[in-house]
């Protein structure tokens, strides 16, 4: 059995997404998918637009992927090199992945995979030292270290999905080669574009429209979604505001020091500006700078409201939780169970047999969802389990 995976935050599930499966199906197609999906907060640092059951299940609905895994929270909240290594780590602790599908802007795995071996060369890493002793954030560190040491490869440091594709090739290069990795060509609008010309605009605009409930996002959503714009809660980090920025105040820098994404000094430009915000967009501006890009702001606010520390954040993921599958995830699950190195959680109760760093980490990704679902009842986590689509 092949056994494909997606990296994802389906937030929400698009026709982009699907345009994904319909090519990595095309050219795998006796493969199984496997979708490791971020949960209920995203790696821009924000809050999901749908709870993660929703969103999983209207992807398996969409004929997306045929099982949906959770990617754990400490590596959905980090960097784009964590976001990645957390992602290929829990792949390989499946123990029967073969492919890893991706888009990319450029659409050449052979390109990414050289990319990343240059990333390993001792010229390079000389060379992001130097950038970011400059003051440089780390994409335009890597930017300018490809810019020294080859050219030929510095298109791929430049576009955002090409320069997360490249994070996976370095993660399945240094984790698991065995997994092959295939690059699919973006179609439709950029990164973050408005253009609504195509069937297929960026999530970023799709999530703006569901906001706003404007009359266009059904058309930009697979038909089996569409339901979901009546009946399922959005979710807001405005909504979490008057409870982020009191608990923010509270914390001095030697405590955010040793929460995850906290380093070169921003514990102490985030404790000055906590004290003065009175609002989120005016923390993120109180903070960002070119040495703290807009997103990291962003994660380290989450980080640090919900206890994410660099202890957590250092641990390998601890157990793969399943959120949603169809007759083939079934399958799936089923191999699983004899290559599969961590503990399989498909009904939340049984995590209640986890210890040691799996416990805490679960802990963690109940907190995180109690406040995700605020004012729910607390304690609803427990009662969820993964659904099934036939």
């Amino acid at each position: 059995m092949r056994l494909c995976a997606i990296i994802s935050e389906y937030n929400p599930f698009h026709l982009g997404h699907s345009y994904q499966i319909r090519r990595t199906r095309e050219q795998l197609p006796d493969a199984l998918i496997v979708s490791v999906m971020s949960g209920n907060y995203v790696q821009r640092g924000d809050l999901a637009v749908w709870d993660k059951y929703t969103r999983a299940r209207l992807a398996v609905q969409a004929g997306g992927p045929d099982l949906v895994l959770e990617l754990p929270l400490t590596a959905a909240l980090s960097s784009a090199e964590g976001f990645a290594r957390g992602a290929v780590s829990l792949i390989r602790s499946l123990g029967c992945v073969t492919h890893l599908s991706f888009g990319s802007e450029c659409g050449s795995a052979e390109l990414l995979m050289r990319a990343a071996a240059l990333t390993a060369s001792e010229a390079f890493r000389t060379a992001r030292a130097q950038a970011l002793s400059e003051g440089l954030s780390y994409p335009a560190a890597l930017h300018r270290a490809a810019q020294e040491t080859q050219p030929d490869c510095v298109a791929v440091f430049s576009e955002p999905n090409d320069t997360l594709g490249l994070e996976y090739c370095r993660a399945l290069r240094d984790l698991c080669p065995e997994i092959l990795p295939i690059a699919v060509k973006r179609t439709g609008s950029a990164h973050d574009s408005t253009d609504t010309t195509e069937s297929i605009c960026s999530a970023s605009y799709l999530r703006t429209l569901l906001y706003q409930g404007h009359p266009d996002s059904p058309r930009f959503l697979p038909t089996s979604s569409r339901s979901a714009l009546n009946t399922e809660r959005i979710h807001r980090i405005s909504e979490m505001e008057p409870a982020i920025l009191p608990y923010l105040r509270r914390l001095t820098p030697d405590t955010l020091a040793g929460i995850h994404g906290f380093s070169e000094g921003l514990e102490h430009r985030f404790a000055e500006a906590a004290g003065r915000a009175r609002s989120l967009p005016e923390l993120y501006e109180g903070i960002k700078s070119k040495r703290y890009p807009l997103s990291r702001v962003r994660r380290a606010v989450l980080c640090a409201y919900l206890g994410i520390t660099s202890d957590l954040a250092a641990l390998p993921p601890q157990y793969v939780r399943v959120l949603a599958l169809n007759g083939r995830g079934r399958a799936v699950l089923k191999q699983m169970k004899s290559t599969c190195s961590l503990p399989v959680i498909t009904k939340p109760t049984a995590a209640r047999a986890l210890t040691g760093d799996a416990k805490s980490l679960w802990t963690l990704d109940m907190t995180a969802d109690n406040l995700y679902h605020f004012p729910e009842t607390s304690g609803s986590g427990w009662k969820r389990t993964p659904a099934v689509v036939l």
